[in-house]
């Protein structure tokens, strides 16, 4: 593990939320929560800080994970497009105009092989004949490289939440009640595309849309301003904490503006270059418990210079 400056300084700040990425953060690349981290949370929560989830992946697709570390915040979701308390189910949307997604579409599918999926709040709507099958196929090309239950993991959260097939252009739109949570455009096997289609774009709507990256060769489109970043922001005034009162640990381009937002911003082992520079501390990768090895040398220093608060796990009930 590295860091920059003094572990104990940048460890001993009064911190009273952590958020958390799930892809390449929380699970390793086996799609699975450790026991080590699952325990290293619980030991965070029980020393008074609370815990979330700020992810890429559609609310369906991050609730059972964030049930399952029993999150003690409200949830971000859609890359700060939902925010949600999952125990009040009172939930913020911040949805790209209608017309800009439209647009949007219109103009990447004017670039050949180049895949469309839209976000809405009740799910997917795929610009293709198969969703599922797609995913499907993609597994039987590439060499087995889950345990049985990462496979299980991985289909329930991607593969088997409600997904709308439409084919085309026209019938996706047809199919949009409303204004979307993002798109989400990947590229094809000439990734300049993607760089003119995202300069084109940007050069049309500037701040009227964010755009952001979790996966290669695949960007993400949302309404201009939202970000994990953003989110946090939310939720800090909503829980009346401070920005340098939060950690942010996540491993791609799309945790970059949270992991700088933070009062301790942490990059996994496995993000790139550009995101660890970003950090203040950057710890091991997530298939070696790079989060858990973090958690418990956070709360190794806290023991060490303070007795910890009374736990708040009950914080964002009632909210």
């Amino acid at each position: 593990m590295m860091c920059k400056g003094n572990t104990c300084r940048l460890f001993n700040g009064d911190f009273k939320l952590i958020a958390l990425d799930i892809d390449g953060t929380l699970i390793n690349s086996d799609h699975i929560i450790t026991s080590r981290t699952m325990h290293a949370i619980k030991n965070a929560k029980d020393a008074g800080i609370n815990v979330t989830i700020a992810t890429g992946r559609h609310y369906i697709s991050a609730i059972r994970i964030a049930r399952k570390i029993q999150i003690s915040a409200p949830l971000i979701c859609g890359d700060g497009a939902i925010i949600k308390d999952i125990n009040t189910n009172h939930i913020i949307y911040n949805l790209l105009p209608k017309e800009i997604a439209v647009d949007v579409m219109r103009m990447a599918a004017d670039y050949e092989d180049f895949k469309i999926q839209v976000f809405t709040r009740e799910g997917k709507i795929y610009l293709g004949s198969n969703y599922r099958n797609n995913y499907f196929k993609s597994f039987l090309r590439a060499p087995l490289k889950h345990s049985l239950r990462g496979y299980f993991n991985l289909l329930r959260d991607f593969v088997f939440i409600p997904v709308k097939n439409t084919g085309n252009i026209e019938k996706t739109i047809a199919a949009m009640d409303d204004a979307p949570l993002k798109v989400v455009v990947y590229g094809n096997k000439r990734r300049e595309d993607l760089k003119d289609f995202t300069d084109k774009i940007t050069k049309k709507y500037g701040d009227r849309i964010s755009i952001t990256s979790a996966i290669d060769n695949c960007i993400d489109i949302l309404k201009g301003g939202v970000s994990k970043a953003k989110a946090l922001a939310v939720l800090s005034e909503k829980l009346n904490i401070k920005p340098e009162e939060i950690i942010a640990v996540g491993d791609n381009i799309n945790d970059i503006e949270m992991i700088e937002y933070a009062g301790l911003g942490v990059a996994m082992g496995n993000a790139p270059d550009e995101v660890k520079s970003k950090a203040n501390y950057v710890t091991d990768t997530n298939n070696n418990d790079g989060l858990a090895k973090f958690l418990e040398s956070l709360l190794s220093v806290r023991i060490k210079t303070k007795e910890f608060p009374v736990p708040q796990t009950e914080l964002c009930r009632g909210q």
